[in-house]
């Protein structure tokens, strides 16, 4: 029997160690690229800042992670990645690495194979055999645009009746152009459209500005009968001054048919900006996606329905821009895939075949491209990744699988064949993927970004170019995987969504606050844990920046640690 002295001094502590509230983890986002030693220092560096301040995790934002395993990637990079997670290590930070890029797969798709794209479908595109049958000649079917020089005054763009907008004399060729100075407002330029559905379409406009800022200045494709579906939308680089510039984009229609072409600036502007010689066209194949799950077919559509067989009919069909990681989706445009034909084809002089194939749709400015959601080949890179980051990751590491921003999803075939909705096709893709990096790194805690899980972000029906709703992402996310949530305009009721506080989605899961996102206000992190008062489940917070900003990093860490003591005192008093 233990002496009565010693008894009480145990249930003391034991009284002591359950009263204490949980240790708060404070991450922070941490910018590297780590290709050189002079990259090691500098990460090393602000380690040791983050280290000072009593940050306890760092997050990579390094494509380091993603290159793991590539044969064009070379060994000290890793052994560099390696050394810089130990590094942190020693000063008592865990480490989280990064794999499965759903959403932003650009580095994954360089590193494994740019026909892993997801692909939209386009059908019927015409083409016809050329003169010499050696080659297809392809057919635009669209009508060209009305007055696209502004050579008739204010026909066919002025509907919006926006003002500043007009007519200019400096114009790009011929003797007008389309003008916006000094804008209070919106001033857009417009024209209804006539497009097929699902086909491939080429915009092409000149753009000049003169000490313009403001805007922003914009390019967009809105959908006439569904005012929330934009099947393009791009911000132009039109601040300062900058001579005329030939701007080219591509986009797909999907089932849209009327729709409208806008050009112009959403809010206040100063400066003069100018628009000319505007054109958009039915486009032969640019981006064209080929694998399994992507199938190319060509045929006659308008009797036999003959399916001619590639390889004896036609040569095959690719872009090298999808083969080339130099090139890959480093362009809006490129010149679209040519088709020829070998000695023997079956297709004649004059004649008029359709294609059936799958488009690439790189976000236009950033080239942002998204995985397919099936393709085996990416569940083998995935592995393959895996595998490699088995051997940098710390024992005590962990994974973000990186779920954001997915806009492209439920297009290619392959996704089809499933017959599910987008939500449906993104819970099995996540628990597959979830389930790979627990049977290869069962100890290493899983986290995914919030907002594809989240019907108050991105979880709903309408997102950018996905084909379906979202919704019902979250049934398949396990219990598991943490939560990165960064849903700040509806910061509690996401937080509660993910700690089960809802009938939709009853399953907590473990979250950590992802803030400050470039506010300029260490502060905000006692207010976000402000925001979570009473919501159980939340670990701690992250001080996110993409814009290499870390002017906050102190005072968000001062911040966190008083906001931290609130929110563990509304949890235990359950309000």
């Amino acid at each position: 029997m233990l002496p009565i002295r010693f008894s009480a001094l145990l249930v003391v502590a034991a009284m002591s160690l359950i009263a204490a509230p949980p240790q708060l983890q404070l991450w922070y986002w941490h910018h590297s690229d780590l290709n050189s030693d002079k990259a090691v220092a500098q990460s090393k560096a602000l380690i040791d800042r983050a280290a000072k301040a009593g940050y306890n995790g760092l997050a990579f934002w390094d494509g380091g992670w993603i290159f793991l395993g590539a044969p064009f990637w070379p060994a000290e990079n890793a052994a560099r990645l390696r050394e810089v997670s130990e590094y942190a290590v020693s000063k008592g930070m865990r480490v989280m690495g990064s794999g499965a890029p759903f959403g932003w797969s650009n580095p994954a798709l360089t590193a494994s194979n740019g026909n892993f794209s997801e692909g939209q479908r386009i059908t019927g595109a015409r083409f016809r055999v050329a003169p010499n049958g050696r080659e297809l000649e392809f057919v635009n079917g669209l009508a060209p645009l009305e007055n696209p020089g502004f050579e008739n005054g204010r026909e066919a763009w002025f509907g919006t009746g926006d003002p500043a907008i007009g007519l200019s004399s400096a114009s790009h060729s011929g003797k007008q152009a389309a003008v916006i100075v000094d804008a209070t407002g919106n001033a857009r330029f417009r024209q209804r459209i006539s497009l097929t559905p699902w086909r491939q379409y080429h915009i092409r406009l000149w753009m000049k500005s003169k000490e313009f800022r403001g805007g922003p200045a914009v390019v967009e494709i809105q959908d006439f009968w569904h005012r929330k579906r934009f099947r393009f939308y791009t911000a132009l680089a039109a601040a300062g001054t900058h001579d005329w510039k030939r701007l080219d984009f591509t986009f797909d229609s999907q089932d849209t048919g009327w729709a409208y072409l806008y050009f112009g600036v959403w809010g206040p502007t100063k400066g003069v900006l100018w628009f000319d010689d505007v054109q958009l066209e039915e486009t032969a194949p640019v981006y064209v996606v080929r694998r399994s799950g992507a199938p190319l077919t060509l045929y006659d559509p308008d009797h036999s329905r003959t399916v001619y067989q590639e390889g004896r009919d036609f040569n095959y069909v690719c872009d090298p821009v999808l083969s080339n990681p130099k090139t890959v989706f480093r362009d809006d445009y490129h010149t679209p895939v040519h088709i020829t034909l070998p000695g023997g084809t079956h297709l004649r002089s004059g004649q008029t075949v359709a294609l059936d194939y799958y488009a690439a749709f790189p976000i236009p400015g950033d080239g942002q491209m998204a995985m397919c959601l099936t393709e085996p080949g990416v569940f083998r890179w995935i592995e393959s990744n895996a595998r490699a980051t088995k051997d940098v990751l710390p024992p005590q590491g962990d994974m973000l699988l990186v779920y954001d921003e997915l806009r492209h999803a439920n297009s290619c075939a392959g996704c089809r064949a499933r017959q599910l909705t987008a939500g449906e096709l993104l819970a099995w893709n996540v628990n597959k993927v979830a389930a790979i990096y627990q049977r290869l790194l069962p100890e290493t805690p899983l986290w995914v970004w919030s907002d594809m899980f989240d019907p108050l972000h991105n979880a709903h029906d309408n997102y950018y170019y996905v084909e379906g709703d979202l919704a019902g992402s979250w049934k398949g996310l396990p219990a598991r995987v943490g939560v990165l949530n960064w849903n700040h305009p509806h910061l509690r009721q996401s937080l509660e969504w993910f700690a089960g506080m809802h009938s939709e989605q009853p399953v907590a899961h473990r979250q950590i606050i992802a803030g400050y996102y470039d506010s300029g206000r260490g502060a905000t992190a006692r207010e976000d844990f402000e925001t979570a008062r009473g919501i159980p489940g939340i670990a701690g917070i992250m001080y996110v920046s993409w814009k290499d900003d870390y002017s906050q990093l102190e005072s968000f860490a001062e911040a966190a640690r008083a906001g931290w003591r609130e929110y563990q005192s509304s949890v235990r008093a359950g309000r």
